[in-house]
Parts: C-alpha cells; structure tokens; sequence
C-alpha cells in the first residue's frame, strides 16, 4: 500500500513540476510582444521575434537585436537590456531568436596531415549560415517598409553569421551596428573576422564585455588595427568595465551616446 501511494506522489509532484515548467516558460515570453515571421520559401514555417512600439512621440526607426548562438533575447542580459531600453529612447524595438541548433567547434577545422595542424573549414558553417539567413530575411522584410534610420545590436556567433549576411546582400545593410563579443570559435575564422568588420561601410560600435570569452579577448585588439589599415573611420571600440546586472546600464549609456554622435 505504502509502494503504491509513493507512486501516485510521484506522478502528482512531476506533473506538478511540469505544469510549472509549462507556466514558467509562458511568463517568459512576454505574449504582447510576440511577432511570428513567415519563411519566405516555406510558408507552413514560422520564427519567433519580439517587438516593442516606440515609447517617444516620434519613431527614429527600426532596432533590432541578435543574441548570441542558442539563446533567446531575453537569456542574453546584454541582448535583453538593449531590446528593452531601445524603445525607450524612440525606436520601434525588435529581437529574433537564432537557430538553436548546436554548433560543434571541432568541425569547424580539418586536420591536415602534411603540414601538421588544422585549417580551417569555413563551409563547415553553411549549414548554420542557412538556418539563420533566413530569419534574417524574415525580419529583413518585416522592418524594411518601415520609416527611419536602422539599426543592429549582435551578440557573438551570431553576429559573426550576420556579417556574411550583410556582405552577401549589400542591400539588407543597416544605417548602423553595433557588435557585442563577436566571434567564432576557431583560430584563423575568428582572425578573419577583423577585415571583415574593417570593411563595414556604415558605422560600427565594436564592444567587448567584462565578461567576454578568450575568443574574444585574444582578436578584440585587432579589430582596430585592421580597421585603422582600411580607414574605417566609423568605427569605434569601447570596453565594458561592470559584470551584470550593472553593465546593462553602461551598455544603454554607450550605446546612446554613440546614436547620438552618429546623428540618429
């Protein structure tokens, strides 16, 4: 009897933790800023985004933020922060969710017996490069009709695929981005990636948290120096001092600086 009544507890307790579960997850998606993005090849198929109107009298534009690979927008503090505090400064806030599919950095490189080290195998990314392209695409046609300057905050191996995005469609480029811990985990990928940001042709804000990873903060200086060889002008690189829940204001207080410098 005793064997049978622990039975029925745990079955009540686990559809209890369940149901929670199911609840907790609801909470965490605000339901009045949810946006479902068609796919433009498959109809049937949707991606989730966020949006938040203007919290001003006027509308600057269009704001949309990336968090890094496998995080919701509102998982990321940095992410989270700017989505949230873009509308109240004026802008039409948006935030997408990337893939979350799992990128294995081990297969980013092939080991070449001859020379004794590992290249790098940058079609190893297509695949994710794909996957996100098109909720790329999908937002891309949500917030181009739309009035005023645009603007991107990208966080990561994200924002490392958004800019083969932007260099293989010239005309999805933004008024302005802003980069937060770009990389991508491996050696001579994550080195490319500072000409790539170099040869940006709209204004970049390149910022490196406290906390960023050690792909991060071995490359990070080499942003400058490559954008300083192609004289991108535009560009400018800021350090992150505070660790959250602090640095969500010293990200806002940068971030709206810098729109405010650059005219927007």
């Amino acid at each position: 009897m005793k064997t049978h009544h622990l039975v029925i507890f745990i079955a009540i307790l686990l559809g209890s933790i369940s149901a929670y579960g199911q609840d907790d997850r609801a909470r965490f998606v605000p339901p009045h800023e949810v946006v479902w993005l068609n796919d433009s090849e498959s109809p049937e198929v949707v991606y989730l985004a966020l949006q938040r109107d203007p919290l001003k009298n006027f509308e600057r534009g269009q704001f949309v933020t990336l968090p890094t690979w496998g995080l919701h927008p509102l998982q990321s503090p940095l992410i989270k922060s700017s989505y949230q505090q873009a509308a109240e400064l004026g802008w039409r806030s948006w935030a997408i969710t990337p893939p979350d599919t799992l990128i294995e950095p081990s297969s980013l490189a092939n080991y070449n017996t001859d020379v004794g080290y590992y290249q790098p195998d940058a079609s190893a990314l297509d695949p994710y490069r794909s996957s996100l392209f098109k909720r790329l695409d999908a937002i891309y046609e949500k917030i181009n009709p739309r009035p005023g300057f645009t603007v991107w905050v990208i966080e990561g191996i994200s924002g490392a695929l958004w800019l083969d995005w932007v260099k293989e469609n010239p005309e999805v480029a933004p008024d302005a981005v802003v980069l937060i811990d770009v990389f991508l985990p491996q050696l001579r990928l994550n080195e490319l990636l500072s000409t790539q940001i170099a040869k940006l042709p709209f204004p970049v804000l390149d910022i490196k948290s406290a906390s960023a990873n050690r792909w991060v903060t071995t490359q990070w200086p080499m942003h400058k120096t490559m954008s300083d060889k192609y004289q991108q002008l535009s560009y400018r690189p800021r350090v992150l001092l505070t660790q959250p829940p602090e640095v969500a204001d010293e990200l806002h207080s940068v971030i709206k600086g810098w729109l405010k410098f650059q005219g927007f």
